[in-house]
């Protein structure tokens, strides 16, 4: 959670999750093949949820909260809390260090991380879902057709997206195509490396990734000179402008 230190209220939030184990878009960006993603993909994160509130995001925050995905803070976090771990699936001590996090927008491209220091857009992607499905009730329905055994299989290392898996037997044993998983729609996958020579650790070409030297101070005044300091102008005027009219 981001907090503005003036009054202590809430400006928005991002989240963090381990990332999609299968991701053409992503593998044919970063370059990498099987062994090295096994070894990798343990570096990258994914944000699942990232944004501003009210009345914050008028002030166009929510690319203040992208920003602070690259605080140091983020990576000392990710350290402390899997140094000493021992991986569940292949049971190894990896390097803790986050070097790499990306993002996939709901509908087309997101205006959040338009032009926005470090974040590049890489290409739309049209893959599967259970959003469409899930959401209108068609789950409790197409779960009925699936084994009891099936349902045992959603701890992590088991495979790949549990509810996908789970609703492509049960579509398969209905008489449907898995087709109908596609959301149709086209999603734009961004991606915001936190090392300098990203690429390369995670292609397993260096040991240690070099990061890159934004601190807090640096990203926040980004934010500030290039997104806010003109809306706030701009809010400013149409403020006086009514206060003028009443």
């Amino acid at each position: 959670m981001v907090f503005d230190k003036q009054n202590e209220k809430l400006i928005g939030v991002f989240g963090l999750c381990d990332p999609l184990i299968g991701s053409v878009i992503r593998d044919n960006f970063i370059g990498w093949n099987r062994k090295q993603k096994l070894e990798r993909l343990y570096n990258c994160l994914t944000a699942y949820i990232l944004g501003a509130v009210p009345p914050y995001n008028k002030i166009l925050s929510s690319k203040l909260v992208a920003l602070t995905t690259m605080f140091p803070e983020v990576r000392k976090v990710f350290r402390e809390k899997y140094k000493n771990n021992q991986t569940v699936i292949s049971g190894k001590n990896k390097l803790p260090e986050l070097a790499f996090i990306d993002t996939y927008g709901a509908f087309q491209k997101s205006a959040i991380y338009t032009k926005l220091l470090n974040w590049k857009f890489v290409n739309y992607t049209k893959g599967q879902s259970h959003i469409h499905l899930t959401a209108n009730g068609s789950w409790e329905t197409i779960k009925k057709f699936v084994s009891e055994e099936r349902f045992d299989t959603y701890k992590y290392g088991q495979g790949s997206n549990w509810k996908l898996r789970t609703l492509r037997v049960g579509l398969e044993n209905l008489g449907f195509d898995e087709e109908l998983l596609s959301i149709g729609w086209k999603r734009a996958y961004y991606v915001c490396p936190l090392a300098k020579n990203w690429r390369e650790f995670l292609t397993m070409n260096h040991k240690k990734p070099k990061f890159l030297e934004y601190d807090e101070k640096y990203l926040i005044n980004e934010w500030r000179t290039r997104w806010v300091n003109d809306r706030l102008e701009n809010l400013q005027i149409k403020l006086n402008d009514s206060t003028e009219i009443i």
